[in-house]
């Protein structure tokens, strides 16, 4: 198939090296100029998981290009995956999308054969049949569901792990304006994946609510598993992973997402939450669990904060481990870390921070209200508190006893794990605090 993609960041870039590494002739169009330049040398411009070694499969297939009429004209569908930004009222803005409408309407107008527009970013319930149909009906004087389609195809994948998720996705989401383009894209998914994943084919509006209703579900599961964590903390004995590993079995829940931990960030959870809470006001329903969802998020930090602090001495020294939202990425949008490092500095405390990949990206952040370490070693060497963040394995194989023992003789900070990443290491010379597990059971008779 001839596939056309408009917009080469992470997601973007992936989704054309997938499809060309599968055989499918794919351009590529992106409005930075440096990464067009990048990518028209064969250099890559992203940094993700399994991405160099894709692309050198992928490049005969691919083709980046400014000629937008070729682009148009030359394939059969064309995806748009450009940012949607959130607004102050959590509601997504859809500038970018229109402008990429803009370009692909009039080039429809003399094209004789069917053309799919694919809409793969994340927009608000209502856009495509209420925006994007009529603009490219008005730019091209061709009728939606005759001369062309129009899909909404999100994807539900994660950064650090975009190419794995990509090709062997759970569940492919199609929105259709017409059954011929939806045929259009489950083949082109069904060529692709490695898998034999769910194609969910419904309307538009539909497919908006189901992307939006996906991940406010998933960070409820989140939300929950980090309560339960909070619960199991205050009672001598418990253990919150052997308690959501029982409850994972039960084929109602599942294992997935059900850690607790330390709350829910980066690019689409927390922006996809707060764009359903829009989206119920606009229609006049009031949504209540989704609100809740995010305030029990909002109290694992604080709890984290008090707990911090409260062994901490006043005006001291903190050293974080891990600033990106999640490990194997380095973004840090909506990262917890980043939150906790200002709410420290403000409080008076020297915050020091290391990250394996996101130390750039935190300096954007945090600029120079904290201190930066290559070296993870170095950061919490004269911490009198050490905060385990990001579940890095990185983290996990350090010398922690060596690291212990070289402290100076009275010295002893408490060392926070949020994920529990240390649990059964010998930890002399630190005061050991794990989230989600409660006091140890007195063995005295």
């Amino acid at each position: 198939m001839h596939v056309s993609v408009f917009g080469l960041g992470k997601l973007g870039l992936c989704t054309a090296a997938c499809f060309a590494a599968r055989g499918h002739k794919v351009w590529g169009f992106d409005a930075n100029p440096a990464v067009m330049a990048a990518l028209q040398a064969r250099q890559n411009p992203i940094r993700e998981t399994g991405l160099d070694d894709l692309l050198a499969q992928a490049w005969p297939n691919l083709e980046f290009t400014h000629d937008i009429n070729a682009m148009v004209r030359e394939t059969e569908i064309s995806l748009i995956i450009v940012p949607t930004p959130s607004q102050p009222d959590g509601r997504f803005n859809n500038g970018a999308v229109a402008a990429v409408l803009g370009l692909i309407g009039p080039v429809l107008r003399d094209k004789a054969s069917f053309h799919v527009v694919d809409v793969v970013s994340t927009v608000m319930p209502g856009s495509s049949d209420g925006i994007f149909k009529p603009l490219l009906e008005e730019l091209s004087g061709r009728v939606c569901g005759r001369d062309f389609g129009l899909i909404y195809n999100p994807e539900f994948i994660a950064l650090g792990s975009e190419i794995e998720n990509f090709l062997n996705p759970d569940l492919v989401l199609i929105g259709a304006s017409d059954e011929r383009s939806r045929d259009v894209v489950q083949e082109l998914y069904r060529s692709t994946c490695a898998n034999s994943p769910h194609m969910a084919g419904m309307g538009l509006i539909n497919a908006e609510i189901t992307k939006l209703s996906l991940n406010a579900y998933i960070t409820m599961k989140i939300s929950f598993a980090n309560e339960l964590a909070g619960l199991c903390q205050q009672v001598p004995g418990a253990d919150v992973d052997v308690i959501t590993a029982a409850i994972g079995a039960d084929s109602r829940i599942g294992p997935k997402c059900l850690m607790g931990g330390l709350g829910f960030g980066g690019p689409c959870f927390p922006r996809d939450n707060a764009a359903l809470q829009a989206f119920a006001r606009e229609v006049g329903h009031e949504a209540k669990l989704s609100p809740q969802v995010v305030t029990v998020n909002n109290a694992v930090l604080d709890d984290l904060f008090w707990l911090v602090t409260r062994h901490t001495p006043k005006n001291g020294q903190v050293a974080l481990l891990g600033m990106s939202y999640k490990p194997d990425t380095s973004i840090v949008e909506e990262s917890q870390s980043i939150k906790l490092a200002q709410h420290l500095v403000q409080a008076g405390f020297t915050v020091r921070v290391h990250d394996p990949q996101a130390l750039a990206e935190s300096r954007l952040a945090l600029q120079d209200l904290v201190q930066y370490y290559d070296d993870p070693a170095a950061c919490l060497a004269q911490a009198d508190a050490i905060v385990l963040l990001t579940n890095w394995p990185q983290y996990s194989k350090l010398p922690w006893h060596r690291l212990g023992n070289s402290r100076p003789t009275g010295s002893q900070p408490v060392l926070v794990d949020s994920w529990r990443l240390l649990k059964g290491h010998k930890l002399k010379g630190f005061h050991y605090l794990c989230l989600g597990q409660g006091p140890a059971v007195s063995q005295e008779s």
